[in-house]
């Protein structure tokens, strides 16, 4: 998926969805109910067991609907290990401007973890598209609203203990979108009616970010 593309299938969804853990070989039928929900992006996070094999095949079925990406991405290896698997945006969790530039320099959209103005304005400077807040339970939507105050064309995620009621409230605050890891996918879709639940859960965080405009 081109850079262009990646960036407005988030911003179509406005929700990123965080795989993070052991779904033993699952990935694809989860996807596939957060796509159902709604959900225009999703991340699997490397520390996950066979992360990378699972970007690979989740590219490979999904890549052409929805943004696939890599998160918790710490080193350069790492964001070339994600580029080559097929991955079309990087998150990691926190502000590290060289993994940034390779992200940039291999075309694919940066999301780097940011918690300070300070390290927000650092990595835009570095190429970053949008900042991922986190962990936005610490900050909270009067941060985004804050902050959007001198940089109001500024894309924030907040990411980390969101629930569908603080998306809406991060939403009308100004957030660009935001990143729902064990709130929304956990090892309850693994369960009977499990990828009901799931689909529901993706479609009320949506819903959620569809509610407010922007203030």
């Amino acid at each position: 998926m081109a850079k262009s593309n990646t960036c407005k299938s988030i911003e179509s969804g406005r929700v990123i969805a965080i795989i993070r853990g052991d779904y033993r070989g699952r990935e694809s039928e989860i996807a596939a109910a957060l796509m159902n929900g709604g959900v225009t992006a999703l991340e699997v996070t490397l520390n996950s067991p066979g992360a990378i094999d699972s970007i690979a095949q989740l590219s490979k079925n999904f890549g052409s609907k929805i943004a696939v990406g890599a998160g918790t991405v710490l080193t350069t290896e790492a964001v070339a290990q994600a580029a080559g698997a097929g991955a079309s945006f990087i998150v990691s969790p926190n502000r590290n401007v060289n993994v940034i530039a390779e992200t940039a320099r291999r075309d694919m959209v940066s999301l780097p973890g940011c918690f300070t103005p300070s390290e927000i304005l650092e990595a835009l400077d570095a190429g970053a598209d949008a900042v991922k807040l986190f962990p936005a339970i610490s900050l909270g939507p009067g941060f985004v609203r804050a902050v959007r105050g001198p940089m109001r064309d500024l894309r924030m995620i907040p990411t980390g203990g969101v629930t569908p009621q603080t998306a809406r409230d991060y939403r009308a605050a100004g957030a660009w979108a935001v990143g729902i890891g064990s709130e929304l996918v956990s090892a309850d879709a693994l369960t009977d009616g499990g990828l009901e639940r799931l689909k529901s859960r993706a479609r009320a965080f949506v819903e959620a970010m569809r509610d407010e405009t922007t203030t």
